[in-house]
């Protein structure tokens, strides 16, 4: 009897350890990867601030924004818009811009909004101030030269509040320019919406509530090894000197496993990471940071593993001292 006894505690104990590393990398994905602070300083040490332009120029060009513009901005094309934003948006006003972003799509994601929104108001005040004026003409200045033809239909297109040949314009014109362009641009800023959505809650079906399942799940995954821990204890231990030893080894090999996996960046994190954060979150990640999912794993590797090392860390010297200690408790006669 005592020999099934063992052999069901040892089999509990194994389990234990199975389930104690997995939840240990559960449960801190659980805490890290829903924060946008857990991704801030890699994406400020990547390209993705860098990228706001491209989503403004995006949404510049969508037909229902650009027949809301002013006539003689409605033909400049998305790499004309992009070069015109990087011309006014400086690049500490662009990562505050992402880390907005950030902090929209994470709440979103935790279900605190019901959309994903990007700010345009910093790009409005550039739009209305003189830097705005300055990076119109010097957007003009880098396509070609215009015709005489071309010059001719802009007077006249200037007298009659047309759309304006989007050419390289020579000098003696600039001071006409300047203030048609100063009045675009105010047109312009007006009628861009403060806010622009990168992405919304379905009426039906919210992939969210998926996403918060799995996340109850993970906070819920100590209690497994912990079940199994209390099964090994019903099975194995009757005597003091027991209980260091089935609780004490577990524990070391769990906490040694923890620790080789926190400082190795082992591939079984990585592989798991990869499919919960790009995979499952795929659907309600907007599709503007699809494209920078890697990175978003890459973020959450390097912040998981940390704490990992140093909670396997403390739970290996936790159980070496249980064992160590079992060794100096005097043998009992109810001993195993």
């Amino acid at each position: 009897m005592n020999t099934f006894k063992k052999i069901l505690a040892s089999m509990f104990a194994t389990l234990f350890i199975v389930t104690a590393i997995l939840a240990l990398i559960l449960f801190n994905f659980d805490r890290r990867a829903f924060s946008a602070e857990t991704y801030k300083k890699t994406f400020a040490d990547s390209n993705f601030y860098n990228e706001l332009p491209v989503l403004m120029s995006e949404a510049m060009t969508s037909p229902s924004s650009r027949e809301r513009l002013p006539l003689v901005m409605q033909g400049m094309s998305a790499q004309a818009w992009e070069a015109f934003f990087r011309a006014i948006l400086p690049q500490d006003v662009l990562q505050a811009m992402g880390d907005e972003v950030l902090d929209s799509v994470f709440a979103y994601l935790n279900i605190e909004t019901n959309s994903a929104e990007l700010s345009l108001l910093p790009l409005k005040t550039g739009m209305l101030g003189d830097a705005g004026a300055q990076a119109a003409l010097t957007l003009l200045k880098t396509q070609p030269d215009c015709t005489a033809l071309q010059i001719g239909q802009m007077t006249v297109d200037l007298l009659s509040n047309s759309q304006i040949q989007f050419c390289n314009p020579p000098e003696k014109l600039i001071p006409v320019l300047t203030p048609v362009i100063q009045a675009q641009l105010q047109s312009a800023a007006l009628v861009l919406p403060d806010q622009y959505t990168l992405i919304s809650a379905p009426p039906a079906n919210d992939p969210r509530q998926r996403l918060q399942s799995a996340r109850m799940v993970m906070r819920l995954s100590p209690i497994l090894p912990l079940g199994f821990l209390l099964l090994t204890t019903l099975f194995g231990v009757n005597t003091f000197k027991n209980w260091l030893r089935w609780w004490g080894t577990p524990f070391t090999i769990t906490g040694a496993a923890a620790c080789l996996m926190g400082w190795s960046g082992a591939p079984l994190v990585s592989g798991l990471l990869q499919r919960l954060l790009v995979n499952r979150m795929s659907t309600t990640l907007p599709p503007a940071m699809l494209d920078y999912s890697g990175k978003l794993a890459s973020a959450m590797l390097n912040t998981l593993l940390n704490p990992i090392f140093w909670q396997g860390f403390a739970l290996a010297v936790t159980g070496l001292v249980m064992v160590v200690t079992s060794y100096l408790v005097k043998r009992q006669k109810t001993g195993a």
